[in-house]
């Protein structure tokens, strides 16, 4: 193998490295219990009443949805943590539309977490942290439970 060849099979390397490393660390730091302490779909905040029992629980690569004290798995999800901004995929594992992946992006600043979702598989995925009216963009924002 030549140098060429040789330097760029250790960048790549390096560079898988690097994500691998970066996802570990964001998945590691979404572990644990987020209450939702505010939604908007389509440009709509959702109802503070509709939230207030709201919580995901990110337990290794899945992410429970907890309202009204059941809990129940709903998605998995993969990270893009170097992409920018962040990227998460959300695969949904019951119901109708099991197997179906929304594409989303997240922030995740210390015990503050938000993500907005993109529903519409024909869409391009978010690329900020804002919904529209009509638009099937719905916007997560959470904080880690005490």
């Amino acid at each position: 193998m030549n140098s060429l060849a040789l330097w760029a099979a250790a960048a790549l390397a390096a560079l898988g490295g690097d994500s691998a490393e970066a996802i570990r660390k964001d998945r590691a730091a979404l572990q644990g219990v987020w209450k939702v302490t505010a939604s908007e779909q389509g440009g709509e905040r959702v109802p503070a009443d509709d939230i207030k029992d709201l919580f995901l629980i990110f337990q290794g690569e899945a992410i429970q949805i907890r309202e009204g004290g059941k809990a129940e798995v709903r998605f998995a999800f993969a990270l893009a943590p170097t992409k920018s901004p962040k990227e998460i995929d959300l695969t949904i594992q019951v119901g109708p539309n099991k197997g179906k992946v929304d594409r989303a992006i997240y922030r995740l600043d210390g015990d503050n977490l938000s993500i907005c979702i993109q529903s519409d598989r024909d869409a391009p995925r978010p690329r900020e942290f804002a919904t529209r009216a009509g638009g099937k963009l719905w916007l997560v924002v959470l904080q880690r439970a005490k």
